[in-house]
């Protein structure tokens, strides 16, 4: 076959494309500061909602890198400190995301998570167009607050796993389970694999704490499949316990995503 001049040159573009969205992704935050070619720092305020207790948002202040650690400060209702936050400088946390965006993938993060019920530890990936269309997976702790349970029963022993196609009743599935001690000073390992599908592969995403698989969602219609940035943070949403204290700390060591490259992952360059 011939490949004329303009044929040749998208076909290079096509090979770059790819070449970015396979390559593996590593940050031990060895670096004296965060690094901001692969890193943005959030700054922004969600899931406030009225008539219920509200949030401060994610502020860069609350996120730092030290000692080869990722440190994400979150302030609890006791807070009098100088840090502002968006209408109100308690229940303010931090949070990060990656630059660029990942699809199917392996997604890991060795961690220490913040040890009190009322501060909300996360590590997701986002992807939204509107709310019919909205991509994300999440590891959320503490868990122990999902129907029949509440905000009071929240606990560092549980932990949600969520897939989000949309916030529709029928679009998302959450999952509360038993971790055991993940508020006992050590490091813990959350990773989840996340499959769009191709030939021979179902749609699923599976959960793992410390190695052990936690859950797992093979309802295609909850599966994302869009690519999205990966998400690192502490926040004060409405369904976790009260935030009586003053601060509390998320430890990330390090993180590491590798990408599995399926037939139907979906890039906005696509």
């Amino acid at each position: 076959m011939t490949m004329t001049k303009s044929t040749f040159s998208l076909f290079i573009f096509f090979l770059i494309a790819n070449a970015g969205h396979s390559q593996d992704f590593f940050d031990d935050f060895n670096g004296k500061s965060l690094d901001t070619l692969s890193w943005k720092i959030a700054n922004q305020v969600w899931g406030n909602v009225e008539g219920k207790i509200t949030n401060g948002g994610v502020v860069p202040k609350n996120v730092r890198v030290v000692d080869g650690n990722l440190i994400i400060e979150g302030h609890g209702k006791n807070y009098k400190g100088p840090v502002k936050g968006f209408g109100q400088d308690t229940r303010t946390g931090g949070a990060i995301s990656t630059i660029r965006q990942f699809a199917s993938g392996r997604f890991e993060v060795r961690a220490k998570i913040c040890p009190h019920a009322g501060a909300l530890s996360a590590f997701w990936t986002y992807y939204y167009e509107n709310d019919s269309y909205n991509h994300e997976i999440d590891f959320e702790m503490p868990g122990h607050n999902q129907t029949p349970y509440g905000a009071t029963d929240s606990d560092l022993h549980y932990g949600l796993m969520t897939c989000w196609r949309g916030v529709g009743k029928d679009q998302y599935h959450t999952v509360d389970k038993f971790f055991g001690n993940q508020a006992d000073g050590q490091y813990h390992l959350y990773r989840f694999e996340w499959h769009t599908g191709d030939s021979g592969r179902e749609k699923r995403v599976d959960w793992y704490f410390d190695n052990v698989l936690m859950a797992s969602n093979t309802n295609a219609s909850q599966v994302p499949d869009h690519a999205a940035n990966f998400w690192m943070g502490v926040w004060f949403p409405t369904w976790i316990a009260d935030s009586d204290f003053e601060k509390v700390f998320m430890y990330v060591d390090w993180i590491r995503i590798t990408p599995f490259q399926e037939a139907n992952d979906v890039f906005s360059d696509q």
